[in-house]
């Protein structure tokens, strides 16, 4: 046997059950975050569980498929929890937001400070993402439907809270998530 047949790199399959449990308990923990936190703007509630699937996602490092299942999970769970006058958008807005922050996990940044705030950033723009797909879709469907609400205003003041937010937890809780998670492998 040549050395290059016994040293092949074997390739991750998918996501393990410890990592799938991972997600589940992020996942809850934004769901009872968002269930328990007062509205920000006119009545909306920011969505915490965008900010938990994007610290899953940076902390395991899933491949495509598994990412997009993860937004998808999240948009079911976001489904528990919300107040949308337009149900299900949840569906296109987290795979969507998910698909973003595995985009930009790939981006290497290891100058100066940006290291440090990598999750910070990644955070808040994957938030930015999905809210602004969220929004961008229910101001469409609503304006169509003669439907124009004030509170169509505040959604972007609430994506951008929400996103800050989100960048603050995700931040907060990456580095000992990362530990504990390193010393279960």
């Amino acid at each position: 046997m040549s050395m290059n047949a016994e040293t092949r790199v074997v390739k991750k399959k998918g996501l393990k059950a410890v990592d799938v449990a991972v997600v589940a308990v992020l996942l809850a923990v934004g769901a009872v975050l968002r269930m328990f936190c007062p509205p920000l703007v006119a009545g909306i509630t920011p969505n915490f569980v965008i900010g938990m699937y994007c610290l899953a996602i940076l902390l395991l490092r899933p491949k495509l498929s598994g990412a997009i299942g993860i937004g998808l999970v999240a948009g079911a769970v976001c489904q528990l929890t919300t107040k949308s006058a337009i149900p299900f958008l949840s569906f296109v807005s987290e795979p969507l937001g998910a698909l973003a922050v595995y985009l930009l996990a790939f981006i290497n940044i290891e100058v100066g400070v940006v290291k440090y705030i990598r999750v910070f950033v990644i955070s808040f723009l994957g938030t930015t993402v999905s809210g602004s797909v969220f929004v961008g879709i229910m101001i469409q469907v609503l304006t169509a439907s003669g439907k124009n609400t004030p509170a169509l205003a505040a959604l972007s003041a609430v994506v951008l809270i929400t996103a800050l937010f989100n960048a603050i937890l995700a931040s907060v809780l990456y580095v000992p998530l990362k530990t504990a998670l390193s010393k279960n492998r």
